[in-house]
């Protein structure tokens, strides 16, 4: 799970010229023109963000740039290219903006910004000003609800963020060492979830589903892998059935980790692959659970339904590589499913 990351690159470029300089960088591969927002939800720590304005401007604020190009790459290889290039016709000079951290917590944002703020004696400001009177020695820090592996888009971000008066391989060092004690104040009675998934298949394919099971745990960044071994289950009476038992923390709730659980239980067509059940202090967490009234309104609820959504629901979420890998590991399933026919 990832809970702390870089964020993009900020550089101002200071043109006599701002047409001529974004034209020319245009022509380098892969870097593209865009606004604020496609700047914001289309890159990560791997790109970099080059606010083109006219010279003799001090401070930016990002609505003011004459153009805003995303490049594919961080802040040193641009300026490499600048150097390479011959690229400093009409640019006057480059500054480097606040260095961008995101982290990841589950909720009370505010509560959160305002630890933080105390603890790193930051200044809380929006995005537009964090970026506008951040220095290069600075560190803009953001809160987000989405996954890191992703690019995220503004409205992914709390709209409060804190700029630190340090520079950001001492706050990313910092964090490191502590971001997981602002997690845990975020999260509900300030505890993580601890569950327990059963995994039962009665045609043996438990390597398989396991391998589904962590492809997605680690493709929504759900949490950290406790420990799993054999187990058996006492479902009735003088009948034992056997189980692959995976333990895991995470800050997702039980009726969303169920969720998920059960819309791995179903194929597209709502064929049954296998069943996940969720443990939660010593309790199970049953499908119907992860509605507000426990399905009692809707007594005509079926699961087979429900997991046909469910999946939806959760193959909406995932990134690409983690769908194309649990689509690969299904085709697998059911190849043998029917060779056993």
């Amino acid at each position: 799970m990832i809970y702390l990351r870089i964020g993009t690159r900020l550089l101002f470029i200071r043109s006599k010229n701002p047409e001529n300089t974004r034209n020319r960088f245009l022509q380098l591969p892969e870097y593209r023109e865009v606004t604020l927002e496609e700047g914001q939800s289309q890159s990560d720590e791997n790109n970099s963000l080059l606010f083109i304005t006219n010279a003799g401007i001090d401070l930016t604020d990002p609505d003011d740039a004459e153009h805003i190009i995303l490049a594919p790459c961080n802040g040193t290889e641009v300026l490499s290219e600048v150097v390479n290039r011959n690229l400093f016709e009409d640019i006057d000079h480059i500054d480097m903006g606040p260095r961008i951290l995101v982290l990841r917590v589950p909720d009370k944002e505010e509560e959160i910004i305002q630890r933080l703020a105390e603890d790193y004696q930051g200044q809380i400001v929006s995005y537009n000003d964090g970026v506008r009177i951040g220095e290069k020695n600075q560190t803009l820090l953001g809160l987000t609800r989405e996954r890191l592996q992703q690019a995220i888009d503004a409205k992914g971000f709390y709209d409060k963020l804190i700029l630190i008066d340090e520079p950001l391989p001492h706050c990313y060092a910092q964090l490191r060492r502590e971001a997981l004690l602002y997690i845990t104040h975020s999260l509900e009675d300030s505890a993580w979830y601890e569950y327990r998934i059963n995994l039962y298949d009665s045609y043996e394919n438990y390597k398989l589903h396991y391998d589904r099971l962590i492809e997605v745990v680690s493709g929504l960044e759900m949490g950290f892998i406790l420990g799993e071994q054999w187990t058996k289950d006492h479902a009735l009476m003088l009948l034992s059935v056997l189980a692959y038992q995976v333990r895991f923390f995470s800050f997702f709730k039980p009726e969303n980790v169920k969720r998920i659980l059960v819309g791995l239980e179903y194929d597209d067509q709502g064929n049954r692959l296998a069943d996940f059940d969720l443990y939660y202090r010593n309790k199970k967490v049953r499908w119907n659970d992860v509605f507000a009234d426990g399905g009692t309104s809707k007594g005509k609820r079926n699961k087979k339904e429900e997991g046909i959504t469910f999946r939806k629901e959760l193959l909406e979420k995932l990134p690409s590589a983690t769908k194309e890998e649990l689509f690969r590991l299904e085709k697998k399933i059911i190849d043998k499913l029917n060779r056993s026919k």
